[in-house]
């Protein structure tokens, strides 16, 4: 199990962000738009090829996770998944801050999840998003039904456990996006 946890963290640790955001831009892209280590900031503050290209790095940590810990240890993808997302959002190569571990989630949810509860909490996040207008918070809110979705259509205690720790990693990365982004604002209100 310590061979996984290593193993998964590290992986889940690559910032597919800062390194896209560097061979494409040459700058860090914790300094640039919202300071997030993540798919979304790079899309909107590098370009399109580049979110693309992070996207692609940043999911594929989770599928990676998703086998390593399937073949380290019975059941164990969805220990390996959450490992890379913790990973992802606390990265060690990046004085633990990274990015908020969605499109690492999604990834490996292509492996252990049925592909249309991806969708349906995809579907929440963007109803969501379409009422409030707000990316983190409706995230969060997605975050929060996570578990008892994964609980109904998995029918499995360990889904909602899964689901519950998703949310929390998830959501704890949005919580402080946003308190970042508040304090953005205010310094940009004063200049």
């Amino acid at each position: 199990m310590l061979l996984l946890v290593i193993n998964s963290y590290l992986l889940g640790s690559i910032p597919f962000a800062y390194i896209t955001t560097r061979l494409f831009k040459n700058v860090d892209i914790r300094m640039i738009g919202s300071k997030n280590v993540g798919t979304t900031n790079v899309m909107k503050n590098i370009g399109i090829v580049p979110g693309i290209i992070t996207a692609i790095g940043d999911a594929s940590k989770g599928i990676l996770a998703v086998l390593l810990g399937d073949y380290l240890m019975t059941g164990g993808g969805l220990l390996g998944l959450l490992i890379a997302v913790i990973g992802h959002n606390w990265p060690v190569w990046l004085g633990f801050y990274g990015g908020g571990g969605l499109a690492t989630m999604i990834g490996g949810l292509l492996l252990v999840s049925k592909w249309w509860v991806i969708l349906i909490l995809i579907g929440i996040w963007g109803l969501t998003f379409l009422i409030m207008k707000k990316h983190d918070e409706s995230a969060i809110v997605a975050c929060i039904f996570s578990p008892f979705v994964f609980a109904y259509f998995h029918a499995s205690w360990e889904y909602f456990l899964f689901g519950l720790m998703a949310g929390l990693l998830i959501g704890i990365r949005r919580f402080f996006s946003i308190k970042t982004n508040k304090k953005l604002f205010e310094i940009k209100k004063v200049a």
